[in-house]
């Protein structure tokens, strides 16, 4: 009851609207708190979360709701403190957040939000494409900023309006209701100091002797939890009978006092967050990202030495934001979104390849597939009765071909001007679906789009969504 309390008031105070009565399923997602609530990928995990648990209300007739776990405990702030807009000139603008203060360690329940953000939202909504849209989305921003007392808080904020129209809950395991109630498996892990870490390090060295290389490994002293000190997260070790946390030492009877008396000081580290997890919710199913798929291969055993059910692991959705124009645009040079991903030469070749009508270029394709096939034919017929001249031909097929090769270039480059212009556009088409030569997905935060498209795009993306399917979604915007 006062988990569900705690969660009900943290819902009111983010400005979320939906309900959670606490006797439903769970279909649990979350991610680190992040500038503009981070890559696209975090969207794409609350919206798979959305879909399941609506599949699984109707199939089963369960209630289920979806859960997002905003991970204000993390402290990864390299990781959260950059943010990636697509501009109007097709271009990547990057904006990297460095607050004055000492941050090093912080969870981001404790990241100060500085005025510099303020400037940060102004930038992105100039130079970013937009329509009617552009002043509202702006002004919320800039008004949930002045209302959030941290990074996370000001993810959470954001998160909550652009989900406004879902069913889905937001969670923060800083809350002190939550600390409270995922004491027991923490203090399992101090009664018990290590054992949990030599259980993660045998699965992993399991999955290597199958082939697959270990996600978590921890070293042979470290606990599975941090604690803060002054403010800081810190790794606990334990070594000839005591706790180490920085320069202090606990023993035992301290730390589980310390537990006690101020459970807000401590927090699980990435394979106990799972089962505190399980712990707080009847989780049916977790929405994990490739990363996370890989690591908790480890962390069945675990879920058996704390005696928790281990939930179903389910693949998030994956998606790219397209246009119609950037869609014919591929079309036109006959590319495909695998095409975008490669070395812009290679797509560029490619590109002016399937485009190409110069009478020069036509001759030499028409000719070059004689050439190689007489070539072919040689080898194939000298293996009968000359091995060494055989290899011989073999050896000039691919010598000529990589001098045709060489050839077709040529006739490419002549046409200077359309070299250009088609560079021009690889050069838009990568900047927008493969940004940074990474998936959109995981450079691009949803601003970049909702500026020029509104708070409608995050529904619509729930709804579009085949989350059945593990294939890569477009999405026509």
């Amino acid at each position: 009851p006062q988990l569900l309390k705690g969660i009900r008031e943290y819902q009111r105070d983010i400005g979320a609207t939906s309900t959670f009565e606490g006797n439903e399923a769970v279909i649990i997602t979350g991610q680190q708190p992040g500038l503009f609530t981070g890559p696209l990928y975090a969207i794409y995990k609350a919206a798979t979360a959305i879909r399941l648990a609506e599949t699984l209300t109707r199939e089963r007739g369960v209630p289920c709701v979806p859960i997002y776990w905003v991970g204000s405990e993390d402290h990864d702030f390299d990781e959260a403190s950059p943010s990636y807009f697509l501009t109007k000139k097709h271009g990547v603008l990057s904006l990297t957040y460095a607050p004055d203060g000492e941050i090093d360690s912080l969870p981001m329940n404790r990241i100060p939000l500085e005025a510099s953000l303020h400037g940060f939202i102004d930038q992105a909504a100039s130079e970013t494409p937009g329509a009617e849209f552009r002043e509202e989305v702006t002004q919320f921003l800039h008004d949930s900023l002045d209302a959030s007392t941290s990074l996370a808080d000001w993810t959470a904020r954001l998160l909550a309006r652009l989900f406004r129209d879902t069913p889905l809950v937001f969670f923060a395991p800083h809350i002190p209701e939550a600390r409270r109630a995922g004491t027991a498996i923490l203090r399992r892990e101090i009664e018990e100091p290590l054992r949990s870490t030599g259980i993660v390090n045998e699965a992993g060295r399991q999955l290597e002797s199958l082939g697959f290389p270990p996600q978590v490994t921890k070293g042979l002293t470290e606990c599975n939890f941090f604690l803060e000190l002054e403010g800081k997260r810190s790794k606990v070790l334990f070594e000839k009978g005591k706790f180490w946390i920085g320069g202090a030492e606990f023993d035992l009877d301290n730390l589980l006092a310390l537990l006690e008396a101020a459970p807000e000081r401590f927090s699980p580290n990435v394979a106990l967050r799972c089962i505190v997890q399980q712990h707080l919710f009847p989780v049916a199913a977790y929405v994990a990202g490739p990363g996370e798929l890989a690591y908790w291969a480890q962390l069945k055993p675990l879920f058996a030495h704390f005696g928790e059910a281990m939930p179903v692991v389910y693949p998030r959705a994956k998606a790219v934001l397209s246009t119609i124009k950037l869609d014919k645009l591929m079309a036109k040079h006959g590319l495909t979104l695998d095409d975008i991903a490669e070395h812009k030469i290679k797509v560029l070749e490619k590109a002016l390849r399937s485009t190409s009508n110069d009478p020069a270029f036509v001759l030499l394709n028409t000719e070059r597939k004689t050439i190689e096939e007489a070539l072919r034919e040689l080898s194939a017929g000298l293996q009968a009765h000359n091995k060494n001249a055989a290899a011989m031909a073999a050896g000039l097929g691919k010598d000529m071909a990589a001098k045709l090769d060489r050839i077709e270039r040529t006739i490419l480059d002549g046409d200077t001007a359309k070299r250009s212009a088609v560079e021009k556009q690889i050069e838009r088409l990568q900047n927008s679906l493969v940004p940074l030569g990474k998936p959109q997905e995981r450079v691009f935060n949803i601003f970049s789009f909702l500026f020029e498209h509104g708070w409608e795009l995050v529904p619509r993306i729930v709804r579009e969504l085949d989350v059945e399917s593990f294939a890569m979604n477009t999405i026509e915007l």
